[in-house]
């Protein structure tokens, strides 16, 4: 895996008075005796994606946590592999990072996880790799709760938005895109440089750059690339050039010589992934996708609905 382990975390500012904070938050969720709350559950990681343990239709299986997707997609190797039909919804038109394909959705599929039961409708039919990751559960779903994902420790939690007030608990620059509420956080590049990203818990890799930001920040006259070759789900090879920056500021945190990486093809769109035709990011201007290389250091409280979050550093992983 290209961007494994490739992420120096360096240093922490203020490292004391960050983790008062963190454990501000936990205590604020503890004595909340009305909160609804799910016991801390073990979060797969596998080459940088999430996934929780889930029953469709009553099987056994895992989903995939995608805060990138606007969509909740169905396997089709899982749908196939146990002969499950869906009332048919209608078929869309999914603009991908790679082009646009018209897609099958179905209704009233039935998902529970932690012992809750719900159905969920406009699941799109979607070719996501091996039938053990069953289905991918991207917007609609996780703005329902507060997440709460240590990373370090893998393990998960989600928390009712009434349990917990993350609007004065957040430490970090979180905001919906007003368009289609897109989860984006700023980026620090140095003490004159901050940028927009997506905040992507389905990239497993690091941090993708758009090229235009790449060469206004000098990076291919200034420091050394390594091109490397990447292949997708459909085939589609991409050719990425990759640097070391020097610093990057994340939240109330600064990670050191970070792997960044930026396709070498100016026309390949970043953003365009898992999403329905006509719903294209407006007004902020995003220059790239933040993913699980910089998000493994870190536990994060995500409250999607509302567009706040906080991170920080769990005593275990000092």
């Amino acid at each position: 895996m290209l961007f494994n382990n490739l992420t120096t975390f360096h240093h922490v500012r203020n490292f004391m008075l960050r983790l008062c904070v963190f454990a501000l938050l936990l205590i604020a969720v503890v004595m909340n005796a009305q909160a609804d709350i799910t016991p801390w559950t073990e979060m797969k990681v596998q080459n940088g994606h999430i996934s929780i343990p889930v029953k469709v239709s009553g099987i056994e299986t895992y989903a995939v946590l995608d805060t990138g997707s606007q969509l909740n997609a169905i396997n089709r190797a899982f749908r196939n592999k146990n002969n499950l039909s869906f009332s048919k919804g209608k078929k869309v038109n999914i603009r991908g990072i790679n082009g646009i394909e018209k897609m099958q959705t179905f209704n009233k599929v039935p998902v529970s996880f932690f012992g809750v039961e719900t159905t969920l409708n406009k699941v799109t039919d979607m070719a996501m790799g091996h039938h053990s990751n069953g289905i991918l559960l991207g917007a609609t779903f996780l703005e329902q709760f507060v997440i709460q994902m240590d990373y370090p420790n893998q393990r998960i939690r989600f928390i009712t938005h009434n349990a917990i007030d993350m609007a004065k608990l957040e430490n970090i620059e979180f905001q919906l895109h007003k368009s289609k509420s897109m989860p984006l956080v700023k980026l620090g590049l140095g003490s004159d440089k901050e940028v927009w990203v997506l905040f992507d818990t389905g990239n497993n890799g690091g941090v993708l750059f758009d090229r235009s930001l790449a060469e206004t920040m000098g990076w291919s006259n200034n420091l050394t690339d390594i091109q490397t070759m990447t292949v997708d789900a459909t085939s589609h090879i991409s050719v990425m050039d990759n640097y070391r920056i020097p610093e990057l500021q994340f939240g109330p945190y600064t990670l050191e010589n970070v792997l960044v990486s930026v396709p070498s093809d100016s026309k390949l769109n970043l953003l365009e992934r898992h999403r329905e035709l006509g719903s294209r990011i407006r007004g902020k201007r995003v220059q790239g996708i933040l993913g699980y290389d910089v998000l493994q250091h870190f536990v994060v409280t995500v409250d999607y609905k509302n567009g706040h979050a906080h991170i920080g550093v769990p005593e275990d992983a000092n």
